[in-house]
């Protein structure tokens, strides 16, 4: 029986450093945030998701090492900084605009909580509590002062993930015996029959097409990760990758689907994006 189903390779990102965060704005911008683990240096990668046309490559910002990402909201990207290599928690607050590739505002006093409403909340710290306050999301401009009032913030975040609309993404679950759809738990089982497999295996399906992938061992601490797509109307692999050939450990989270788009993780240093037609 023939597949319903057409998987194009759509994009591929590719790099020397290590894939740290992949993000996609509310316009379908793709962002890639990556590390260079020798020299520590972050850099920052964007693209048109839609044609995997680059917006800016590589760029950094004048804090080469200690910076990440905390969010994207409406096209905006919102850095911040870590104090000190030693101490994970962030500080300050840079603003960054992917049409102009600029940076809006900065803010060093306060560390970043969450967007919404077309408002930056963040705090500052003081000796034994935080105190909170609303700026506005182009300008940096101080829009309310809430003061300690954690009651009032754990509402207003709240609110703002209602706001957000994860119902264009699909991420992978761990698959158990337990499954209650039989065409995924056979198909599954078809797949892995005679094979050795390690840890758990992640899936999830979209329109009766099913992804996963699954790990076996090669030799003490050497692990392969699998990739599959499998119609399960017709019972056809539609796509097969392998996304580790050589593991130290075993991964989670190799995959996900937004939208049409179906995102693989291979190796750690490169992207392939599918489009599911």
């Amino acid at each position: 029986m023939c597949s319903e189903f057409n998987m194009k390779k759509h994009f591929k990102y590719k790099s020397e450093k290590q894939i740290w965060r992949i993000l996609i704005s509310d316009s379908d911008k793709l962002i890639l945030e990556t590390r260079d683990l020798n020299t520590k240096e972050v850099f920052f990668n964007c693209f048109f998701l839609e044609n995997g046309e680059n917006i800016f490559s590589d760029l950094q910002l004048d804090e080469k090492c200690w910076i990440g990402i905390e969010d994207v909201y409406k096209d905006t990207i919102f850095f911040h900084y870590f104090p000190k290599p030693d101490m994970p928690h962030h500080k300050g607050i840079i603003a960054f605009d992917i049409t102009t590739q600029k940076i809006l505002w900065t803010n060093n006093e306060f560390s970043f909580l969450f967007a919404g409403e077309d408002r930056v909340y963040g705090f500052k710290q003081g000796f034994d509590e935080r105190f909170f306050s609303s700026l506005d999301y182009l300008s940096g401009g101080l829009i309310e002062d809430l003061g300690s009032d954690h009651k009032r913030i754990n509402a207003l975040q709240k609110s703002a993930e209602n706001e957000k609309d994860w119902s264009s993404y699909l991420y992978p679950k761990v698959f158990s015996n337990d499954e209650t759809d039989y065409r995924i738990a056979e198909a599954i089982r078809r797949q892995i029959n005679n094979t050795n497999i390690e840890g758990e295996i992640e899936y999830n399906s979209k329109n009766d097409l099913l992804f996963f992938n699954h790990h076996t061992k090669v030799f003490e601490n050497s692990f392969v990760n699998k990739f599959l797509a499998v119609d399960l109307n017709s019972n056809n692999v539609i796509l097969t990758e392998i996304l580790n050939a050589n593991a130290p450990s075993l991964f989670t989270d190799s995959f996900f689907v937004y939208k049409k788009y179906l995102f693989l993780l291979r190796e750690k240093n490169e992207v392939i994006v599918y489009k599911v037609e």
